[in-house]
């Protein structure tokens, strides 16, 4: 909120004694969101509008703060359940006094959650294949690597082998080997 409103260094504001008492995980989670949140500002803006009845020029500083962090977390973090991410962010805005805007917190987040979804299916459908895998996949290997794997599983082989009775494997090896 701070860096929003008073235009404070966010990375001095990391280091404040108050986040001391903090676990190692958890100042680690929370310099990831804020900072995620700055570099991915404009994006998460573009999602939360797009989720949003209310203009983001309309919502409140602490509302909006709030979504932003939550949809980081739904976009870019795997490890916090879409479930928690909701209620921490609804709990904030509730913190801030903002109880009023807690149904559009979790409205936009709860939409935001389930178009994250639609890229699997989106890829799923494209490259032809299971949602489950492309899900793992996604999962394993993030979207870009994701999608290079579909597309290489749907090329054209280069090269066919036709075994024809009578000829031995490695002589047809060694002939393919000479053609280049």
């Amino acid at each position: 909120m701070r860096v929003e409103t008073e235009d404070a260094y966010a990375s001095e504001l990391l280091q404040a004694p108050k986040l001391d008492r903090l676990s190692e995980q958890d100042r680690s989670l929370a310099h990831e969101i804020v900072m995620g949140v700055l570099r991915w500002r404009s994006r998460l803006d573009q999602d939360i509008a797009h989720h949003s009845f209310t203009p983001i020029h309309k919502l409140d500083a602490a509302v909006l703060t709030a979504l932003r962090a939550g949809t980081y977390q739904l976009r870019h973090l795997d490890r916090v359940p879409m479930h928690a991410v909701v209620n921490d962010s609804v709990d904030l805005v509730k913190a801030a006094g903002k109880t009023s805007a807690a149904g559009l917190v979790n409205a936009v987040l709860r939409k935001g959650a389930r178009a994250k979804s639609l890229p699997i299916r989106s890829l799923a459908e494209e490259y032809a294949h299971p949602a489950w895998i492309v899900e793992r996949w996604l999962e394993q290997y993030g979207e870009d690597l994701t999608r290079r794997i579909l597309e290489h599983d749907q090329r054209r082989p280069q090269q066919h082998l036709r075994v024809r009775h009578g000829r031995a494997v490695d002589e047809i090896v060694q002939e393919l080997a000479n053609e280049g």
